[in-house]
């Protein structure tokens, strides 16, 4: 194609969650069931928005929410934020600020991969991931999220390691990774003593049901000189701060001096893209984090009890239907399990013409238990089943 550069995938992007979102929004149909959307719905299907957070944006002045930030790395108050509210101390680690979640993950890999490179994702995983490797020409093999043994076989396989882990609240599975399981991908890779970058994808990590969620962080304490732990931090999700694209990525390594030049070369990189992030939102979410974190958390857990009470819903209509599901642990998704990508086509778009919305995964059908209430799934189960 002229005027663009040769290697570039030239097919036409349609996007299947905003595609599917916006065919919803159209339909009118007392049947519609709208569950393709990756934002916490209340249970009438509005955007659930958090006190504590809204109500300190509102003290933010005009001129400051019209001002850039402090430069492309993002203010220092809400980098040392995020580092504290992420963290807890269980290991230390350096954060910039993205264009959420996704501007963290696309920062990454562009930093550590070059045309040609291997990244190895999950094989029922976010579309964003696959699309990310083609924009970089990369190569791309995936790997069973279910079958730790047969991660660690293809490390081995690898001469250098870049290893996408999305977990906890994996999207669109649900599956997150136990401390055990940890354990043996940190001891794996310290023994193998290749170039390794783990890209931990935490962007639902807060909505996890464990309240230890966050132990393994501190096997990154022990990882070898050869491992570069970077952590995609979102706060799109966490906050409920979609529209305002604010994330981070936060940086784990053994030398210090390494952690200042990589985060250097991330600024440069960001200035090139972005130019810098949102001033205001950065404002605001580390105020809350600093003077309102109290009260956010109470609005959050509240919010992670609905969410567990809508997946029991519908994973329990699911057994009683012989609806099969990839096992689900936590998090905003539950996948039906549809091994054939044509048929899985075919079941998509009876779904559509039943007025039920879905999105399409690998290998599956996409449910956001997140964007429906308990009342809506009731009966789901079964009307999917039927379009099978």
């Amino acid at each position: 194609m002229k005027f663009i550069k040769k290697n570039h995938d030239n097919t036409k992007y349609i996007d299947g969650v905003f595609a599917v979102s916006n065919a919803a929004k159209a339909d009118n149909s007392p049947n519609r069931v709208n569950v393709s959307a990756g934002c916490l719905l209340d249970d009438n299907g509005t955007i659930i928005t958090y006190k504590s957070v809204y109500d300190s944006q509102a003290t933010i002045e005009n001129n400051k929410r019209a001002s850039y930030c402090e430069g492309p790395q993002g203010n220092k108050k809400y980098n040392e934020a995020i580092e504290k509210f992420l963290l807890e101390d269980k290991v230390k680690g350096k954060a910039i600020a993205t264009f959420g979640g996704t501007g963290a993950i696309s920062l990454a890999m562009d930093m550590c991969l070059q045309e040609g490179d291997t990244v190895l994702y999950p094989e029922i995983s976010w579309i964003n991931y696959s699309l990310i490797a083609k924009e970089l020409n990369l190569n791309a093999i995936t790997y069973d999220v279910y079958d730790v043994n047969a991660l660690l076989e293809k490390f081995e396989q690898q001469e250098r390691i870049f290893v996408i882990i999305n977990s906890p609240c994996e999207n669109p599975t649900g599956h997150s990774y136990t401390y055990e399981d940890w354990q043996k991908i940190i001891n794996k890779l310290n023994e193998l003593n290749k170039e390794t970058i783990i890209l931990n994808d935490i962007a639902y990590i807060d909505y996890a049901y464990d309240e230890n969620k966050k132990r393994y962080f501190e096997l990154f304490n022990n990882i070898g000189d050869n491992i570069l732990v970077l952590m995609a931090y979102s706060c799109s999700k966490t906050f409920s701060y979609y529209g305002q694209r604010l994330g981070a990525l936060v940086c784990i390594n053994n030398d210090e001096e390494f952690i200042e030049t990589f985060m250097n070369q991330c600024a440069k990189h960001c200035r090139c893209i972005w130019s810098n992030v949102n001033n205001s939102a950065m404002i605001n979410i580390a105020d809350v984090i600093d003077n309102h974190l109290e009260e956010f958390k109470n609005e959050l857990s509240q919010n992670i009890q609905m969410v567990r009470r809508r997946a029991d819903v519908f994973i329990k209509e699911c057994s009683e239907c012989y609806l099969h599901i990839y096992p689900y642990r936590e998090g905003f998704f539950i996948t039906i399990k549809i091994d054939d990508n044509n048929y899985r086509d075919e079941v998509h778009k009876r779904l559509l013409e039943n007025h039920i919305y879905c999105v399409k995964v690998n290998k599956g059908i996409r449910v956001g238990i997140c964007a429906a209430s308990e009342e809506a799934l009731k009966g789901l189960a079964r009307r999917i089943k039927e379009c099978k």
